[in-house]
């Protein structure tokens, strides 16, 4: 056995049997508290990323003041804006860690799922859906990307001054970090419903309650910070 599955496919496997087994025999339901499960224990990992976010988006006028001042000279701008991010402990690659963290389980639950959905024994039938199998009314794939798309939404105003600073700069690793977040808006949405046609709708299940889950804690990290 690698480390691999020590430290996922086995836990998720037992997690997903629980769950199964105190839920009425519902693998919807187990996946629903699976999933929920996950994104607390996930929370604490992904809190720094989103403070850093927080503080992109506060430390505006900061960034407004050195354009003014330094207006004319790029190259002590980017200089003074980068000297900033460090002091207030920005991440440039702040957004994606999230993402890159749902990524991470989403492969993981695909191998615990895709055997699990392969027994018998279990009870696949979830509403009107075969989690089994495919989506074939394209329900959760498209609900799974609008809630990705929204999500990332809600990061694309924290990373935009970031991104702008960034493009003045001369120094392309900073661009291409701030290009790639914003270009997240509209990547991962798609990604999640390419995907999605290709999931089993078990796994799409647990992909679009774990995003909708995500949003209000992002609200809410974004929210209190503007009234701290």
């Amino acid at each position: 056995m690698n480390i691999w599955d020590v430290l996922l496919i086995t836990p998720l496997t037992t997690a997903l049997h629980f769950f199964y087994q105190i839920l009425g025999a519902n693998l919807g339901l187990a996946i629903i508290a699976l999933t929920v499960a996950l994104r607390l224990l996930l929370f604490p990992l992904t809190l720094p990323s989103l403070k850093s976010m927080r503080i992109q988006r506060d430390i505006k006028p900061e960034l407004d003041r050195l354009k003014e001042k330094y207006k004319g000279d790029r190259q002590k701008l980017a200089t003074a804006q980068m000297d900033l991010f460090k002091q207030k402990g920005v991440n440039p690659l702040a957004g994606c860690l999230p993402q890159l963290l749902q990524l991470v389980i989403l492969i993981a639950l695909y191998q615990v799922f895709i055997s699990n959905l392969k027994d018998g024994g279990l009870n696949h039938q979830f509403l009107f859906w075969d989690l089994s199998v495919k989506d074939p009314f394209f329900i959760l794939p498209a609900l799974a990307a609008v809630s990705q798309f929204v999500l990332s939404k809600m990061m694309l105003p924290a990373v935009s001054q970031e991104h702008k600073v960034a493009h003045e700069a001369k120094d392309k690793k900073e661009d291409f970090a701030s290009a790639l977040q914003r270009q997240n808006l509209f990547l991962f949405p798609i990604l999640t419903l390419f995907l999605g046609l290709q999931f089993p709708a078990g796994l799409m299940l647990y992909w679009f309650v774990s995003t909708l889950l995500q949003i209000p804690q992002q609200w809410v990290a974004m929210r209190s910070h503007s009234k701290s």
